[in-house]
């Protein structure tokens, strides 16, 4: 009885692994290749369309002012999917500056990337030993010397717009400081799309309580971010 049970056994096992096989022989299958290429976001500065200063405007300063006012870009990049370049840092040079003098450089701010991108960010960092004084948030910063406490140079940063070309030669108004100006427009939220641009101005006036003889230094940070994730 037992034989008996042991072959039964045995041929129904053979019976299923032959099924198995032919159930084996009928499978077949379809293959996905993932191809997934992200985008890029290259954002920085590539032109420099103005320069000028008090002088141009026969300011206060402009009188006996051997003073000057000077930008360039450097930090070159190039986007690897658009072909586009951007550069890094726009770096502002003023010499032999006296009280009452003031610069300005209008320049534009890219987007060489894939993805539309917004300003995040405009962050003014002076030197140690300096004090920073938010004159007007995100477009007017004053800059304080911490052991004098003599106010030594106002920074203004804002976006170019048609208001100021309208009154850009009208009462005087582009002789800083610019307190009371109601069209001024921070770089803040600023959305740049694929390929666009947007344009800015910045602008150094030296106040009478500056220091002669002396170097300043500072920086600005403009952070961009990915439109979708920008925060008001």
């Amino acid at each position: 009885m037992k034989t008996k049970i042991m072959a039964t056994l045995a041929i129904l096992l053979i019976g299923l692994s032959a099924a198995g096989l032919v159930y084996a022989h009928w499978v077949d299958a379809a293959t996905i290749k993932g191809n997934v290429t992200m985008g890029s976001l290259t954002f920085g500065f590539s032109t420099i369309f103005d320069e000028w200063d008090s002088e141009w405007w026969n300011g206060v300063a402009a009188i006996k002012c051997s003073a000057t006012t000077h930008c360039t870009l450097s930090d070159k990049f190039t986007d690897v999917h658009t072909g586009k370049s951007v550069n890094r840092t726009l770096t502002f040079a003023m010499v032999n500056a006296t009280p009452e003098y003031w610069g300005i450089n209008t320049f534009s701010l890219d987007n060489a990337g894939t993805i539309p991108v917004k300003i995040q960010n405009v962050t003014v960092i002076p030197a140690p030993g300096f004090d920073l004084i938010v004159v007007i948030p995100g477009i007017c910063w004053d800059v304080y010397n911490h052991s004098s406490g003599n106010w030594v140079y106002e920074i203004w940063l804002y976006q170019q717009t048609e208001d100021i070309w309208e009154w850009r030669y009208l009462d005087d108004w582009y002789n800083p400081p610019w307190e009371f100006i109601p069209w001024l427009y921070g770089l803040k939220g600023i959305q740049i799309d694929k390929g666009g641009s947007t344009y800015a101005e910045m602008c150094v006036y030296i106040p009478e309580t500056a220091e002669k003889c002396h170097t300043y230094t500072f920086d600005i940070h403009i952070d961009a971010i990915q439109w979708s994730l920008y925060t008001p």
